[in-house]
């Protein structure tokens, strides 16, 4: 019997945006164990550091703004190829950057690119998972944590070997160029048509105002997920080193968190099969707050080890998740829908980051752990409730299996 040659083609294009996924974590990352020598080839301070690379938050922020309009008028292959290949070829220049002006200028050109390129690789994702009939996003986003992983790998090799900044930096982007231009190709060049079909409720509420709210439940949604995330992941190295003396084993918390985010997003899609959306959602919901309460109240360092363990599993699901419903939106271009969640993430991971380092230093990193963990648990759990509440085609959009 021949092979289906649609099937063959649509395997193809899995594939392609897996490796898309992994590059896109593999970009960013890849650079950041240079940061130090980046700082002293300026002549920079820490303080002026920090301010420089707010840079990649604030044009995350103008990048989700706009992204959607953006989206709709090229279609999720174009601004994808675009926008990895702008980003292979943007990369590098931080090694070149004669000061910090110019890289603040091109690390706020990066965020930009970036939210392009997010936008784009989850909309590729959701039409390549709805074609199959199965689950993927979870997967994609191992990809991703994978690619992550190996370029801080390549960073850090690079480091200890002596090899300069420039170099590095440059032989990576060619590679992840031509990654990109051999791969183009088998992207799905034609996107869905967006879900239109969702009839006004019995209060009158017309389609526009009802769909603007579900919109903002979402990047509230993915405020609160990010919250969740960044709080662990970003310091829980120091959490272990300042609290429970770990010295310099404090990265264990990180390699915990992550770690067991990455196992739960490589098995996230078999239970998301099996048991359905609504239910892992529910149970990822419960492993976080267990997780988190374990961590917050640890007595000892392996407790809290043991507790951001069982937060990184709970975590695992939650974006992937966030992204296929932010994606499949009644009503919504699958654009702006992103757009809309990319927009509270990014102005999330920057208010996390500012309130859990001014909590820490007013009481303690338990109580900051303990006060925006829980804040944002309730923002991801009220908000997905609301949407769920406010329209019974968004509830099967959110939540329930394709």
């Amino acid at each position: 019997m021949a092979p289906n040659i649609d099937a063959i083609r649509l395997r193809h294009s899995g594939a392609a945006v897996a490796t898309l996924f992994f590059i896109n974590g593999a970009t960013f990352s890849n650079w950041l164990p240079r940061i130090p020598e980046i700082r002293d080839q300026l002549g920079l301070g820490n303080a002026s550091l920090g301010a420089t690379l707010i840079g990649g938050g604030l044009g995350g922020i103008v990048g989700a703004l706009v992204v959607g309009r953006v989206f709709d008028r090229l279609g999720s292959s174009r601004l994808l190829t675009l926008a990895a290949t702008a980003l292979s070829i943007s990369m590098p220049l931080i090694a070149f950057a004669p000061n910090a002006v110019v890289l603040l200028l091109l690390l706020t050109t990066l965020g930009m690119l970036d939210v392009c390129n997010d936008v784009a690789m989850n909309a590729q994702g959701v039409i390549v998972q709805q074609r199959l009939g199965r689950s993927i996003m979870n997967r994609l986003h191992a990809m991703w944590s994978l690619g992550f992983t190996a370029g801080a790998v390549v960073g850090s090799a690079a480091s200890a070997a002596g090899a300069s900044v420039r170099a590095q930096l440059v032989t990576v982007g060619v590679i992840l160029f031509v990654t990109v231009v051999a791969i183009r190709r088998w992207l799905i060049l034609v996107d869905p048509p967006p879900n239109a079909d969702a009839p006004t409720n019995a209060a009158g509420v017309t389609p526009s105002t009802r769909l603007s709210r579900v919109t903002v439940m979402m990047g509230l949604a993915a405020l609160g997920a990010v919250a969740l995330e960044v709080t662990p992941n970003d310091w829980s190295a120091v959490l272990m080193r300042d609290v429970f003396d770990f010295g310099k084993a404090a990265g264990f918390g990180t390699m915990a968190c992550a770690g067991a985010m990455l196992v739960g997003r490589l098995v996230g899609d078999h239970v998301l099969d099996r048991i359905g959306e609504r239910r892992m959602f529910t149970w990822a919901m419960m492993l976080v707050s267990v997780g988190a309460l374990i961590t917050v109240t640890a007595p000892i360092g392996a407790v809290a080890l043991l507790g951001l363990i069982v937060w990184g599993l709970g975590l695992s699901i939650v974006f992937p998740q966030l992204y296929a419903s932010a994606a499949r939106l009644p009503g919504v271009s699958t654009g702006a829908g992103l757009g809309s969640m990319l927009l509270g993430q990014r102005l999330g991971a920057m208010l996390t980051a500012v309130s859990v380092g001014a909590l820490a230093e007013w009481e303690n990193l338990r109580v900051a752990f303990g006060v925006v963990g829980g804040i944002a648990f309730a923002i991801l759990l009220v908000t997905s409730r609301r949407i769920r509440v406010t329209d019974s085609e968004v509830q099967r959009y959110f939540l329930d299996p394709v």
